[in-house]
């Protein structure tokens, strides 16, 4: 966890409750771990959890919003720092990697979410696919950037290479043992399918 030592005690205390969540819905799934298994783990009684979430399915539903709204908030503030002017293919590279940075630094929060969504209230999991569906909407955004610069091969379907940059960003730190590579390096692999597999070279 990063320093948290200018945050408020409750906001410090609500953090560790999350951390010590993740890990455990990471390891053991969402059925089978409760709320006083949490609260043990974050070193604390269960009455005191109940102070920052009243029930399981609120501890859960923050898990997963922070594991996607927090890759793509991540992922805008790096294309955004490019300005609007800059080359949209590296707009495209910034937002894999700071995807890449998010999923490696929260890697329980990252990994938590693939492990439980298929298990959690149909609720919750509808609210989840919906932040997918944002984060889906603002590649869209950075693929037809790239369509509309005349970068975009013509047989690509923006549409599919919207899904597929999502998936592999999502399941890269899953699936893939990253093996000491650093983010850029990892944006680095992706992109090399994207340049080679979808666009043209530049004008």
């Amino acid at each position: 966890m990063a320093d948290g030592s200018a945050l408020p005690k409750a906001q410090i205390t609500r953090r560790l409750i999350l951390e010590a969540a993740a890990a455990l819905f990471r390891e053991k799934g969402y059925a089978e771990v409760s709320l006083r298994e949490i609260a043990r783990a974050a070193n604390m009684k269960t009455g005191s959890l109940y102070y920052h979430f009243d029930s399981k399915e609120s501890l859960v539903e923050e898990i997963l919003t922070l594991g996607t709204q927090g890759a793509l908030s991540a992922a805008r503030a790096a294309v955004e720092a490019l300005g609007s002017g800059a080359d949209p293919v590296d707009k495209l590279q910034a937002a894999f990697t700071a995807h890449a940075r998010f999923l490696l630094e929260e890697e329980d929060f990252a990994s938590a979410n693939l492990k439980i969504l298929p298990q959690v209230p149909p609720a919750i999991r509808e609210r989840h696919v919906r932040h997918d569906r944002e984060y889906g909407e603002f590649l869209a955004g950075l693929i037809d950037e790239i369509a509309l610069s005349g970068r975009l091969a013509p047989e690509i379907d923006g549409s599919l290479l919207r899904m597929l940059c999502f998936g592999a960003l999502n399941w890269s730190i899953s699936w893939y043992s990253p093996k000491g590579r650093t983010p850029v390096e990892i944006a680095d692999q992706l992109m090399r399918l994207v340049r080679y597999g979808a666009l043209i070279a530049s004008p």
